[in-house]
């Protein structure tokens, strides 16, 4: 029998919030610095005006005239706050606490109130409503609601939520399996039961109703079955936590102006959040348990939308963090260049480098080269400077030196990619046996047969080259040869479907060859085209 890998792609688990909480709080006890705050302390009988004015100071890194307010400061709430960089380390009198800079970490915290006592981990919240409910509807910029459909999660927590459109057929088979089991609504029942609730939603009974079976998906409905079971074995620690953070201020970037003040939409719901937490405590009456823990649960739902909106609207796609910033941030021995086709006969593992991009790549080998040669620091850093932007014999003869010490002498070793494909042959190692010495010339020269599996085509597509720098990377980089990946990693009887030539390729041969034949059928012979 053929083994099939269990998992494929990137794993990952859920983090307990109420750890990460406490590991912060003995960080800042450690350095002195002020610990996260829960909102629920700062707004217990305080004025809901003044509340709500130092939610928008903590939550928010708001630009007034066109200036970013990040400066270090020892805490936000101090009545006599000691800030500015040229204080960092210092201890406030007045406060106590340390001077720091603004922290990445989550320094803003809601606790679930007394009457409820948890909240729903919103990760776990959109994980389980992504299988079992029926889609939300999309964020929309021009109008914020909390208002997306049917939201199952929010079903079995809330006793008074009332769904106003059809289920979906997932969702309510899950409906119908719980409430044949007696479930009852309320988040109290569902932390107090969840183990057992959980386990009758993956029995293969109940599997049967809510992932229904075919000849197509039986042996993937079993497979996902046994991998919520595991979910719910080895993650249920962190689904219902205490405490809940909201991302840093550092992230949420606001602009204060005559006509007020701009904030994204993005972060309206988890500013709201905040404040609606708030508000149960700087209200002068009592609230009835009831209308408490309804609030609550807005609350982080509106967190939970939250991070879905925030991950789509802000670090997905083309412009989103994760490709714009993250996935093109410069990383040392790297760069970044157009890429552009070879038309001469060429190996498709050889690299042609454009001259000022090369000079960038290899300047630390460059400068190694020549001080080897008896070169002073301060000439080998003109010496490169000067060819970063014209042509330098003395740089083409180390360049072409390089290349014949290379292993093999195949090349200078490099490892490019496109961002953010993470598919297999989308990285692959090739070989630079060439640098263009033209320096107009800055595309980086590639085969049209290794594009394929990274999505890369000619049409200004930029590819992040990364360049091995010691013996054990050059040997892991060695995987990722292009000969290595012939064969699906998946199905090793198959050959990779990146083997193959683009679409555009095989459309051109083809036309190539249909108006070859048409010049036979006309008597034009093809040595006559081709000259």
């Amino acid at each position: 029998m053929r083994k099939v890998p269990k998992f494929y792609g990137i794993s990952g688990r859920l983090v307990s919030q109420d750890n990460y909480l406490s590991d912060l709080q003995i960080e800042a006890a450690a350095k002195g610095i002020k610990p996260p705050t829960i909102i629920n302390d700062v707004a217990v009988n305080g004025d809901a005006i003044e509340v709500a004015e130092l939610i928008d100071r903590m939550v928010q890194n708001r630009i007034v005239d066109e200036e970013l307010n990040s400066a270090p400061i020892c805490s936000l709430d101090c009545p006599a706050p000691i800030a500015h960089r040229y204080n960092l380390g210092c201890k406030c009198p007045t406060c106590g606490y340390v001077v720091t800079e603004h922290r990445i970490e989550s320094d803003v915290w809601l606790r679930a109130p007394d009457e409820m006592g948890n909240f729903v981990n919103p990760r776990f919240w959109a994980m389980f409503n992504a299988f079992f409910n029926s889609k939300l509807k999309k964020f929309e910029r021009n109008k914020v609601t909390i208002e997306r459909g049917n939201d199952l999660m929010m079903w079995m927590i809330d006793p008074y939520y009332r769904i106003e459109e059809p289920d979906g057929k997932r969702a309510h088979a899950v409906k119908r399996v719980l409430e044949e089991h007696g479930f009852v609504r309320g988040l109290r029942n569902l932390v107090d039961n969840h183990v057992s609730i959980f386990n009758i939603l993956t029995t293969p009974e109940a599997w049967k109703e809510i992932f229904a079976p075919n000849r197509h998906n039986a042996a993937e409905g079993e497979r996902l079955r046994l991998q919520w079971k595991e979910l719910f074995e080895t993650q249920r620690h962190a689904f219902f936590p205490r405490h809940l953070p909201l991302i840093s201020s550092k992230l949420i970037v606001t602009e204060e102006g005559r006509r007020g003040v701009m904030v994204d939409p993005v972060f309206t719901g988890a500013i709201d959040a905040v404040k609606n937490i708030a508000l149960l405590y700087t209200r002068r009456k009592a609230i009835e348990p009831r209308f408490l823990i309804s609030r609550a649960l807005k609350a982080n739902r509106q967190l939970t939308y939250f991070h879905m909106d925030f991950r789509r609207e802000s670090m997905e796609g083309k412009p989103g963090d994760y490709r714009a910033k993250l996935g093109s941030t410069h990383i040392p021995f790297g760069g970044r260049a157009t890429i552009s086709p070879i038309s001469e006969p060429h190996d498709a593992w050889k690299l042609k480098a454009p001259w000022r991009w090369m000079v960038g790549l290899m300047s630390t080998h460059i400068e190694n080269k020549l001080l080897r040669r008896g070169y002073s620091s301060r000439q080998c850093e003109r010496i490169v400077a000067k060819a970063a932007m014209q042509y330098d014999p003395l740089v083409d003869e180390i360049f072409k030196e390089l290349i014949r010490e290379s292993p093999g002498g195949l090349g200078i070793m490099v490892i490019p990619l496109r961002n953010p494909t993470l598919v297999q042959l989308s990285i692959q190692t090739l070989y630079i046996d060439e640098v263009v010495t033209d320096v107009n010339q800055c595309s980086l020269r590639i085969s049209d047969r290794v594009i394929k599996m990274a999505n890369g085509d000619f049409d200004g597509d930029q590819f992040q080259v990364r360049l091995p720098v010691d013996e054990t990377e050059m040997k892991l980089a060695l995987q990722f040869r292009p000969d290595n990946g012939f064969m699906s990693s998946t199905d090793v009887d198959r050959v990779e479907h990146g083997m193959v030539l683009h679409n555009e390729l095989i459309s051109m041969q083809n036309q190539f060859l249909i108006e070859a034949d048409e010049d036979d059928e006309e008597g034009i012979p093809l040595e006559a085209v081709m000259g």
